[in-house]
């Protein structure tokens, strides 16, 4: 663990002047804050204290560290004071360190806490007269206050296996084809494919946290998984990519005194650059080369989570997949966990990918990759992958020419599908909505098992082959654009329906 022995605690300098001073204010400000305003002085207090550190820095450049901790210690105390929960403070705390925040010179935010007028003001009063912060009514809400409507079905990046939105750990021994798997999942999709592993999967921009595998062995698995699954690295503009510039130098997170794990300028450069990239997927390669904290300790495990589930709710709502080496009981126990409990319990999913238990399965490349936990979806569901050209796959995978003519009967029942509707008049369309070809199709009785997203694919396909087009038909003075088979259009003189 990093930070101060307690040799070294009692020994550190005291914070300077122009930043115990405004400690001082603050904590008094926090003490007389009410329950429904202690959050915005704590945040206040935090983006202040944070600016002045950084005065301090200057005059005391070997003790920033020391001043940064100590900040830190401070706030969680005022957080402490005013009743505010261990993750709301942390989140707090975290986001006023942010550069944009520091920077900003007239955020009406911070203004003084106000002036001094006592020893009491300091949080610390006499025995005769106890300081007490006001505690109000907690705030509750029913069901009744929520919409009258079904929620939103899971937003999967992976069917059954990766939410969006959240953080899930894929969890495997050295060697065991983690990295390989991950970099499949993430070329997949960027590349638009249709699954991975068998798994239906979204499609948008990827950023790869690559902290442990060098450059050239991430080209090189990516290159074999081309040429096995018939791409190049063309094809794979949304994937983006980052390498330290040594290994050493990969750290996101440190431990404060009290062991929450704060974000290294390094952890807030990615994240601005993943904002600036609004991806579907963040994958992190991996733990051990990332956190500096215990592996054990489950505050700092939980913040290091909270760390990047913080990048999970970002607009474009990414999983966040953290790849982990599990512990030896772990691996004793069959359950993949890596150190503390919590690296299992402060994620909403949890993958497995291990070797199976007999030895000559094992010796041909034999790979189990199960569900360890979902608070989505069933766990277990157990897929079995072997070792071979480009990587590890599913143990019985389909050839290419397998592929190839799965495709092609997509292909051919979305022209029947298609033919069907435009025979009742109930046309369809390339733009999403309730119209939407690929997922009115998937939802037909006709659809001999295909869904709506190998249906888009061959949409896709069936456009760039000018096997269909788009027409515009009217209908009560009213026009639209629909699909139809291009040799419908080209022998018709009419846009009429």
């Amino acid at each position: 663990m990093s930070g101060l022995s307690a040799t070294e605690y009692a020994t550190a300098p005291p914070l300077p002047a122009p930043v115990a001073d405004t400690v001082a204010r603050w904590r008094a400000a926090m003490v007389g804050a009410q329950p429904d305003i202690a959050e915005a002085t704590l945040r206040r207090a935090a983006i202040q204290l944070w600016r002045t550190a950084k005065v301090a820095y200057t005059v005391q450049p070997d003790d920033a560290a020391n001043i940064r901790s100590a900040i830190a210690d401070e706030l969680y105390d005022m957080a402490i004071i005013g009743q505010i929960d261990a993750d709301s403070a942390q989140c707090i705390i975290v986001e006023a360190q942010d550069p944009s925040t520091l920077d900003d010179e007239d955020d009406a935010r911070v203004d003084q806490p106000p002036p001094v007028t006592s020893p009491d003001d300091y949080g610390t009063a006499s025995p005769d007269a106890p300081a007490e912060p006001s505690v109000g009514p907690a705030r509750f809400i029913t069901p009744a206050t929520w919409p009258d409507e079904a929620p939103p079905p899971v937003d999967w990046l992976a069917f059954q296996r990766i939410p969006r939105g959240d953080v899930t750990t894929l969890h495997g021994d050295g060697g065991a084809g983690k990295t390989d798997i991950a970099l499949q999942l993430a070329a997949n999709v960027a590349r638009s494919a249709p699954d991975w592993l068998g798994h239906e999967i979204a499609s948008g921009p990827v950023v790869v946290i690559s902290a442990e595998e060098p450059e050239r062995e991430v080209r090189r698995r990516v290159w074999l998984h081309g040429q096995r699954e018939g791409h190049d690295a063309q094809a794979l503009t949304g994937l983006h990519l980052w390498f330290p510039d040594e290994t050493a130098g990969a750290v996101l997170a440190t431990p404060d005194r009290r062991g929450v794990m704060l974000p290294l300028p390094l952890f807030r450069s990615i994240e601005a650059a993943i904002a600036a990239v609004a991806p579907v997927l963040v994958l992190v390669d991996n733990v051990t080369a990332t956190f500096a904290g215990n592996q054990n300790d489950r505050v700092m495990v939980r913040s290091y989570v909270n760390l990047w589930r913080s990048i999970a709710r970002q607009p474009s709502a990414p999983a966040v997949l953290l790849l982990d080496h599990p512990s030896l009981s772990g691996l004793t126990s069959g359950t993949g966990r890596g150190g503390n409990m919590d690296w299992r319990n402060a994620v909403r999913s949890a993958l497995y990918l291990r070797a199976p238990d007999d030895r000559a399965e094992a010796d041909r490349g034999i790979r189990t990759l199960e569900t360890a936990k979902s608070n989505y979806g069933p766990p277990g569901n157990p897929v079995r992958l072997q070792w071979g050209d480009g990587g590890l796959r599913p143990e019985h995978a389909p050839s290419s020419l397998h592929r190839l003519a799965k495709d092609a009967e997509c292909e051919e029942t979305f022209l029947r599908l298609l033919d069907e509707r435009n025979a009742q008049g109930r046309h369809v369309s390339d733009k999403n909505g309730k119209n939407y070809a690929p997922s009115v199709f998937g939802e037909m009785a006709g659809n001999t098992g295909f869904t709506a997203k190998p249906f888009a694919s061959a949409m896709n396909r069936l456009f760039e082959a000018r096997k269909i087009v788009m027409r515009t038909v009217r209908r009560d003075g009213h026009s639209r654009d629909v699909i139809d088979r291009a040799n419908a259009v080209n022998g018709t003189s009419s846009g009429a329906a």
